[in-house]
């Protein structure tokens, strides 16, 4: 469905993905940005800071995409857990969906949308996850970095340098590589928690933090996970 309406040109201005918990919105999300052509400076990622999104963070999203893109045809802003918006968020965010900056296009992930206002619901088409989105295959080539990940729990401590090291080596397509693996933990493994590691990993490594601490803390908590 997204790459139909990619296809066709007719891009709304706000989506609403709503499904069960897992990776697939957040993946499907980043690849509508990839299939917008959207560069990464003009990719944001916005989650609730602690239980609840606050009025602050849709303030700073408004700040930030007032403007549009900078130098891709369309800035994306993937909004994680959007159903956990304070009422006082809710209302902000309302506002900026009424008058929306041009270029710019809203993505909500959202497990219940019940729990978010019909007035911003009617403002976004919705696509439903029930089964994933987004089809995943085994790629053999990754065969490797598939039973590293499968036994990344019996790994010594100096294997799992070395194996932050692989990674590290890999900074080219390693964002791929990532969102990869991050799939083959949850639809094959069934290690949710080892997904959420990843993808948060993938965030960490776009706020441009040290790369080599970065895989290394994600291969300590992936091990016990």
């Amino acid at each position: 469905m997204l790459a139909g309406i990619i296809k066709g040109g007719r891009v709304a201005s706000a989506y609403l993905f709503v499904g069960p918990p897992g990776p697939e919105k957040l993946a499907a999300a980043q690849q509508f940005a990839d299939g917008l052509q959207t560069k990464s400076v003009d990719r944001l990622i916005i989650e609730p800071d602690g239980a609840t999104l606050k009025i602050a963070q849709i303030l700073e999203l408004q700040t930030l995409t007032r403007y549009g893109p900078t130098s891709s045809p369309r800035l994306v802003a993937i909004i994680k857990s959007a159903d956990e918006m304070t009422p006082e968020a809710a209302g902000a965010f309302l506002k900026t969906l009424e008058e929306p900056s041009p270029g710019v296009i809203f993505v909500l992930l959202v497990e219940r949308e019940e729990r978010l206002p019909e007035t911003i619901i009617s403002r976004c088409q919705k696509i439903v996850f029930g089964e994933p989105a987004v089809v995943w295959q085994r790629k053999p080539e990754l065969a490797g970095w598939y039973k590293d990940l499968q036994q990344i729990g019996q790994l010594k401590l100096v294997e799992l340098f070395e194996l932050s090291a692989r990674l590290e080596k890999e900074k080219d397509q390693l964002e791929e590589l990532l969102y990869d693996l991050a799939y083959f933990s949850w639809h094959e493994l069934r290690e949710w928690r080892r997904a959420k590691i990843i993808l948060e990993t993938i965030k960490d490594i776009k706020k441009r933090a040290n790369l080599r601490l970065t895989l290394d803390v994600a291969c300590l908590r992936m091990q016990t996970a």
